[in-house]
């Protein structure tokens, strides 16, 4: 999942003779640094957190209240989810709210017809396709009439959890006709604007969200903590998740630059750092929406999440996985780890429904495809996407090759600790060489993909050059494509 927002910060930039001068020391010192990026970062993540922290926590004290008081009246629940998400999208996108609630109304006036009229006839129509078609249409033609890109970048994020939010509700309204008993319009709205995910996410399912009516199972057996013991839990994950999104902005923002500015003058590491740039202000936004969703979810699923006392038990909590990402054993765990419930969701309704139809191969190509189109027309995500996909791919059947010529646990997917499969274990030399050399290639496609995103401002000579189609690979010689080619030509020499 691609996140936008603003970059607040205008960067200066001298003669060129003047930058080349001072190629190899840093821009700014550590000193202002602080002053002139650090403290306004700060300053940022206070304003922009403070919505979501505490509406989120103000929702969920509310409905702890009207639970008990009247456990039975979900319409007055899911009143209050949809007035405190439609406050937190006012405050965060304000007057461009409009689309939202364009493609919120057109979406389910046409599930609703779909099912008042074609669920009772004779006809095999899978309505949830109808609804993807019309869904991903009204998505890119609203961001061609849009006349500011700058003004659809910041909906962008907010757009896609609302779209997925009404397609899963479709294929779940379609198999499960007591699910579709429960949808009307006041259910649907609460849904939607649930203030827990309606502007960053994470995506949760129609059944998740019921839930949060639902008294916690197991309170008077399995809680062994007391009330005030699970309020410095959920007060303490609430603060860890906050200070781990402003800690990866002040490190996109600030940190990096500082950190590489002397040793810029090597084009891949300027790539390295914009990629990284890159991965770690999504890392923020990631973060931001888990302590957005722990702060809704005070009472959500109690019994379970007790568990741990880092992070909810739950994976509806859980957005992303940084190390995983950063540290990969292959790009199929990077596109897993990226954002995990846009992961869970487009397998769960786009590659295991098309899968039996189409096969396997085609399945992934409608995946992959879907998910371009849901991020709109982002024209450098879909290459980037392309690229991923012609990756795993590629890595996926020559890792599977060698494994089994040399039997040994280089696959895509760990091999448990007692693998009676191979002959090589994981911890013996060859093997160590072998993912050793497939970590450094996927390291290296991480700073080759993700340095195309790139999006602060340059020098008016990089201007030009930054604004074409494949900009920053262009500078890089197309190296990854290059060696995707050898790639696939090595699978099939082997």
């Amino acid at each position: 999942m691609d996140y936008y927002y603003d970059d607040y910060y205008d960067e200066y930039y001298e003669h060129p003779d003047q930058m080349a001068a001072r190629l190899m020391q840093r821009e700014f010192s550590f000193e202002e640094t602080i002053t002139n990026c650090v403290h306004p970062s700060l300053r940022f993540a206070a304003q922009y957190m403070t919505n979501f922290v505490a509406i989120n926590l103000l929702f969920s004290i509310l409905v702890v209240c009207v639970r008990k008081l009247f456990p039975n009246s979900h319409r007055s629940l899911h009143m209050l989810s949809s007035i405190f998400g439609a406050i937190l999208l006012y405050r965060v996108i304000d007057h461009r709210f409009y689309h939202f609630l364009q493609l919120a109304t057109s979406l389910y006036v046409v599930q609703w017809t779909l099912h008042r009229w074609l669920s009772g006839s004779g006809r095999y129509i899978k309505t949830p396709f109808i609804v993807i078609a019309y869904g991903i249409g009204n998505l890119l033609l609203s961001e061609l009439l849009e006349p500011s890109p700058e003004t659809w970048n910041r909906i962008r994020g907010t757009q896609m959890i609302l779209l997925m939010k009404a397609l899963s509700l479709a294929f779940d309204t379609e198999e499960n006709q007591n699910l579709r008993g429960q949808l009307n319009v006041l259910s649907y709205t609460g849904y939607i604007l649930c203030p827990a995910n309606v502007v960053l996410g994470p995506w949760i399912s129609f059944s998740d969200y019921l839930n949060i009516w639902k008294p916690s199972y197991g309170s008077e057996t399995k809680h062994n903590r007391s009330s005030g013991g699970r309020l410095l839990i959920h007060v303490f994950r609430i603060l860890v998740s906050a200070l781990m999104a402003v800690g990866f902005l002040l490190t996109s923002n600030c940190m990096i630059d500082y950190l590489l500015s002397p040793v810029a003058s090597w084009k891949w590491i300027r790539a390295y750092g914009r990629a990284l740039s890159f991965r770690t202000s999504h890392y923020f936004i990631a973060y931001l929406s888990q302590c957005s969703m722990i702060a809704a979810a005070v009472d959500w699923n109690r019994a379970e999440d007790e568990r741990s006392i880092m992070l909810p038990v739950s994976s509806l909590y859980r957005v992303s996985s940084p190390m995983a990402v950063e540290f990969p054993r292959s790009l199929v765990q990077v596109v897993t780890a990226w954002n995990i419930p846009m992961h869970l969701w487009l397998k769960r309704y786009i590659f295991r429904t098309t899968k039996r139809p189409f096969g396997t191969a085609a399945a992934i190509a409608l995946t992959y495809i879907i998910s371009s189109l849901l991020h709109g027309l982002h024209y450098r995500l879909w290459l980037t996407l392309l690229t991923i996909g012609s990756w795993t791919f590629v890595e996926h059947e020559i890792r599977k090759k060698l494994a089994t010529i040399y039997s040994a646990c280089i696959l895509v997917g760990k091999c448990p600790s007692t693998c009676t499969v191979h002959q090589h274990r994981s911890k013996s030399v060859f093997c160590i060489i072998i993912n050793a050399l497939f970590f450094a290639l996927n390291v290296f496609n991480l700073i080759y993909l993700g340095c195309i995103f790139e999006t602060t401002e340059g020098p008016p000579e990089e201007a030009d050059h930054d604004k074409s189609l494949f900009g920053r690979w262009t500078e890089l010689n197309y190296a990854s494509h290059w060696l995707l080619v050898f790639a696939y030509l090595f699978y099939f020499i082997i």
